[in-house]
């Protein structure tokens, strides 16, 4: 092995999401004088891709002249596995590190191929991600995820319960799945939060709601939306802004509802904020309504930027965040009524709120920093890299 361990780290791509923020941590934190960091995208995208140092390579499938020809089921997978392990040869890859399950499907066969070892980071409930985000021929995923979930090195969860549902849904031995939360830069996240701000803020006496994340159905926007439209127009409390941070494919959907409950004035699209901090700052009161979770960084990022924080009790995330929801309010899954009984009461004065979001601050500096999770991903990439002489 040389002096430095390659390193390549493999993603989709860079496009605004909170495992595309993690990948960018790591990279920036990830110490030089033991490892040489590379990155893998399949498509060279995303909002995020000025955000990678200068001193990282990066290779991509979509760089690669495209052949065309007649369509055949999995040729492009098959080529993207073939890119990849000719990545590893070229840049002579120690080991891997791959994020989501799209990346496992290309990653863990090209590094079969190669005898390449590879660590595999699974960030949201396995059986949700596949019934929701995985695409076609979904059988034939799961088999080869499970081959490479029980090959690979190590499967990373950010999470106690999603590691369990990983080792019940891929039928993985204990001592396969290790738990890594996800690291935070809390000087980072702090020093651009004092930056100004890329919206508007709302009218002052306006309680201002904030939410941020993927416009994708497992997010959860309808349910805020709905939650919202009771508050509204059948409470009767009128002095609400909720502002809806991010892009994604249900972003119509979204608008077309607020619309049908006549909340145009009340439920804010942001869009796509490189620097969404003080937004989230601004805020009276962070949401979050998703249908599943594996680790919500934008919860951990709320607090500590001292925001009060609402959470559905959604599979696997934010009740580990929330420590039971003694540190922020946490509501039945998918409970409409709950969530706006929860903001209604978020809207009054609490002393013992305020004390609660102080300790919520205390408490995610004292368990995510992103140094002591590098440190402890540098471990793991060590104890790999040693099979690969």
């Amino acid at each position: 092995m040389p002096d430095r361990i390659r390193v390549l780290f493999a993603i989709g791509s860079l496009a605004g999401g909170g495992s595309e923020r993690q990948i960018i941590n790591i990279l920036r934190h990830i110490d030089r004088s033991q490892f040489e960091p590379h990155l893998y995208l399949v498509s060279r995208t995303g909002e995020f891709l000025s955000q990678v140092p200068d001193d990282i390579s990066i290779s991509a499938f979509d760089d690669e002249p495209n052949s065309g020809g007649m369509y055949v089921p999995g040729r492009i997978w098959r080529a993207q596995i073939a890119h990849f392990a000719k990545t590893l040869a070229s840049k002579q890859i120690d080991v891997v590190y791959d994020r989501t399950p799209h990346m496992t499907l290309v990653a863990g066969p090209a590094c079969d191929l190669t005898d390449v070892p590879h660590l595999s980071t699974v960030v949201s409930n396995p059986a949700d991600d596949l019934r929701d985000n995985i695409g076609r021929f979904r059988w034939f995923k799961y088999r080869v995820l499970k081959q490479e979930y029980q090959m690979g090195e190590r499967v990373i969860a950010n999470s106690e319960p999603l590691a369990q549902a990983c080792r019940d849904f891929y039928r993985l031995p204990d001592d396969q799945v290790t738990v890594l939360p996800n690291g935070f830069d809390f000087e980072e996240i702090e020093e651009q939060a004092s930056q100004g701000c890329e919206f508007a803020p709302p009218s002052s006496g306006t309680f201002h709601i904030a939410t941020v994340g993927r416009l994708e159905e497992c997010k959860g926007f309808d349910i805020l939306i709905e939650a919202l439209n009771e508050l509204v127009n059948v409470r009767g409390l009128t002095n609400i802004v909720a502002s809806i941070v991010g892009r994604g494919s249900s972003e119509g959907q979204l608008k077309h509802l607020a619309a049908q409950h006549c909340l145009e004035q009340v439920v804010r699209f942001e869009g796509f904020l490189e620097n969404p901090y003080p937004l989230i700052r601004s805020a009276d009161l962070f949401c979050l309504t998703s249908r599943y979770e594996g680790m919500p960084n934008v919860l951990v990022e709320a607090m500590l930027l001292g925001v009060p924080v609402l959470s559905t009790d959604c599979p696997e995330g934010p009740r580990d965040i929330l420590l039971d929801g003694t540190l922020g309010t946490l509501v039945p899954h998918l409970d409409t009524q709950a969530i706006a009984d929860g903001i209604e009461r978020a809207m009054k004065p609490d002393p013992a709120r305020d004390a609660r979001t102080a300790r919520a601050k205390e408490s995610v500096r004292s368990r995510f920093g992103i140094g002591p999770t590098t440190r402890a991903l540098e471990e793991l990439l060590t104890l790999a890299a040693q099979r690969n002489p």
